[in-house]
């Protein structure tokens, strides 16, 4: 093993280069070899998706290298094969705009507050921070949510939407809960990290966490605290190094990738400053431009918008109170499409609602929905 190879295993900070060493692919062969026979004349699965198992090569263009680095590391055909049907769904929703019966992923919120409030969040709409739409997340409604993703196929979870969701006073305890789980694959937490303690950095590594996402917007004091209202930079940095020593020392086998993300807020962000103060704490450092998600009901209308959002196919948006959205840019609910307190996460999909939703973004008529026609996010 090279050094960079040693540096970086095994966690998901990995080149495709890398990645191709560390696969066999007689090893590949192997496996779907092995789970095709085990579903041969199966009706459970699209015969695309069969097709794709079939042949190799196909196999290869369909999926991408991480993909097939997570099979190559797992030893249970079933969970392969569950784990491989998981991703062809998610990418035909996504790329393909294919419905399904269920929604491939879930972004479930366990609390709508956050204690930070920075310029470029939907936080600082006052009308937003207060009832109803502030809450938290009771435990039965969580874990019924839960069963019945892991029941019907849903591969992956994130915890976190419009609030911070290290607040929720048995964040560990959801997080033990999910990992518990046979059919969810990818388990995602978004965090401003104030609230991480030593305890929960080690619950996050025990419950087999897949990527925690640090939100972090710059690299020098003053402007950090400025874009992260409320925040003290120092802690946020102790706490992020507390993170990636604890996975360093008591983890080493774990595959946890810690994520750090930012937003270019004045577009003046010096990324190669910010990747180097950032990457010897972390595996993977990015920055974006800033959507206009503060304001967004009142964001000017783009007469242009009309490409369909692939979030209205590939992943359902969970609000504390059961309600469910098509994504967190309709931060006070306009399109909200069923509630999972008092419907299953099926009926709800496949509601009339949301297949309207569907229907007028298919026909490049998003500019007649609000915030769909003002969101700032385009897709091919």
């Amino acid at each position: 093993m090279t050094e960079i190879e040693n540096k970086i295993s095994p966690y998901l900070r990995v080149s495709q280069d890398v990645i191709g060493r560390k696969i066999e692919t007689k090893k590949i062969n192997l496996i779907l070899e092995k789970i095709l026979k085990k579903i041969n004349g199966s009706q459970s699965f699209d015969q695309e998706f069969l097709d794709i198992l079939n042949n190799f090569e196909n196999f290869k263009k369909f999926f991408n290298y991480i993909e097939i680095y997570k099979i190559s590391r797992m030893e249970d055909e079933d969970r392969i094969l569950k784990y491989l049907n998981f991703r062809y769904k998610f990418n035909k929703a996504s790329n393909q705009k294919k419905v399904f019966d269920y929604p491939p992923y879930l972004l479930i919120e366990p609390n709508a507050a956050c204690n930070l409030r920075c310029p470029m969040c939907f936080q600082i709409d006052k009308t937003f921070t207060r009832k109803p739409f502030m809450g938290v997340m009771k435990w039965d409604l969580f874990t019924k949510v839960v069963d019945e993703a892991n029941e019907i196929g849903v591969g992956a979870i994130t915890l976190a939407s419009r609030g911070e969701p290290l607040m929720h006073p048995r964040i560990s305890d959801m997080l033990n809960y999910i990992s518990k789980k046979d059919n969810i694959f990818e388990l995602k937490i978004n965090s401003n990290a104030t609230f991480l303690t030593e305890k929960l950095c080690h619950d996050i590594f025990k419950s087999n966490v897949t990527t925690f996402v640090i939100s972090a917007d710059h690299y020098e004091k003053k402007t950090f605290e400025e874009l992260r209202k409320n925040s003290n930079f120092e802690k946020i940095v102790s706490n992020v190094k507390m993170l990636y020593k604890i996975r360093n020392e008591f983890y080493k086998d774990c595959e946890t990738e810690i994520r750090v993300s930012g937003i270019d807020f004045y577009k003046n962000l010096d990324k190669k400053k910010f990747e180097e103060f950032w990457s010897p704490i972390s595996d993977n450092v990015s920055s974006s431009d800033a959507f206009e998600r503060w304001d967004t009901y009142n964001n000017k209308k783009d007469e242009n918008a009309n490409s369909p959002c692939s979030y209205l196919w590939d992943r359902m948006y969970v609000w504390h109170d059961g309600k469910c959205n098509p994504c967190d840019a309709d931060y006070k609910s306009y399109l909200s499409y069923g509630n999972v307190s008092n419907l299953s996460i099926k009926e709800v999909w496949n509601g009339e609602a949301l297949k309207k939703h569907r229907e007028i973004h298919s026909a490049k008529k998003r500019m007649n929905l609000i915030p769909c026609d003002r969101c700032g996010i385009e897709f091919n």
